[in-house]
């Protein structure tokens, strides 16, 4: 899974930059890299948030006060992404106003299912072959048993 401490972290380092770049007057472009940046590391942490909403059975049971801090992490992670992404918002719609920040967000709505398309499926197709071994691995040792008391 990706790292939801070190997506907080370059979200933050982004928007600090962001707004450091707005106060010091720099050009639209450069920022809009830089909100670039940020958006890449907030979709990473709402993922994360996603994922920790969607904990599967068995590690529910082995590792319950982990998925309940995780969870605990993953929201406090998403309100952060959620004030942060509302102040950014607000300095589009200021540079490129009322249609520019509609265009951006349409932009954004696409690029994110792109980037859902392909990155967060390989990271699910990767979890899921996972634990259809560790499911195979599981079952080998309980046959493995089960032939050892037979035979003995």
């Amino acid at each position: 899974m990706i790292d939801p401490v070190t997506a907080i972290a370059g979200a933050t380092k982004a928007f600090t930059m962001v707004k450091a770049m707005v106060e010091a007057g720099r050009s639209a472009e450069d920022t809009m890299m830089q909100i670039g940046k940020w958006y890449g590391h907030a979709s990473d942490v709402m993922y994360a948030e996603k994922k920790a909403r969607n904990v599967n059975p068995f590690k529910r049971v082995v590792f319950s006060g982990s998925v309940q801090q995780e969870a605990m992490q993953a929201f406090a992670a998403k309100k952060k992404m959620e004030a942060q992404q509302k102040e950014l918002l607000s300095i589009i719609g200021m540079v490129y106003g009322k249609e520019g920040l509609q265009e951006f967000r349409d932009m954004r709505k696409q690029i994110a299912k792109e980037r859902a398309d392909t990155i967060y499926r390989q990271q699910e197709a990767k979890e899921q072959m996972l634990a259809g071994l560790l499911i195979l691995l599981s079952i080998a040792i309980v046959v493995g048993t089960a032939i050892f008391i037979a035979s003995g």
